[in-house]
């Protein structure tokens, strides 16, 4: 039996967070219900699953009111922010009231709050929960959607800065959320022939 390798040693927090800092993210808001009471909080670790059926992953802080609250209510919304929503996502990042001024509805089957003024949203119920390191990942069923504002730019955050995605010209692609429907590779390289 051949002796194992020798584990590679993780790479410092300082990199990592300077290299995720780097990867272009949707800026989103998560929000819940906890003993009856709206919680939220801003994210960009948000994924999409599968199509078939529509799902969801978020992932959390362990122990944050909002983790709390999904999986004590078995639910939450993701809100898609628009690129004049950088004043919401800094409410919702902050310590304080994070719904003081939002204008919200809870929604008929799972009372989690679903803001006004975004976007788009999704409401999900949980599927499945893991625990990783310091965050819980939680896999939603999506229960309702919605686009609010269609035509409006996303907000972004990219290397440690909201960006506004510029608008351009150029041919629609191919690229799905949750990955291609083919997965050909590079030619020579696992293409069909």
């Amino acid at each position: 039996m051949p002796a194992r390798e020798k584990a590679r040693e993780t790479v410092a927090t300082q990199a990592f967070c300077e290299a995720m800092g780097h990867l272009a993210a949707g800026v989103t808001i998560i929000t819940s219900s906890l003993d009856n009471a709206p919680v939220g909080m801003t994210a960009t670790a948000v994924c999409s699953v599968s199509a078939k059926p529509p799902m969801l992953l978020v992932s959390l802080t362990t122990g944050s009111r909002t983790a709390l609250g999904v999986e004590q209510s078995k639910a939450f919304a993701v809100h898609l922010l628009t690129d004049h929503s950088q004043k919401h996502a800094e409410q919702f990042a902050a310590a304080g009231d994070h719904f003081a001024g939002i204008k919200y509805r809870c929604d008929d089957q799972t009372k989690v709050p679903v803001l006004h003024e975004v976007l788009g949203h999704f409401v999900c119920l949980v599927e499945h929960m893991v625990e990783v390191a310091d965050h819980r990942l939680f896999v939603g069923r999506v229960v309702a959607c919605e686009v609010k504002a269609p035509g409006r730019h996303p907000l972004v955050y990219f290397d440690r800065k909201y960006r506004k995605v510029a608008a351009t010209e150029s041919q629609p692609g191919t690229l799905e959320p949750w990955g291609s429907t083919h997965d050909f590779g590079l030619p020579g390289w696992g293409l069909p022939t």
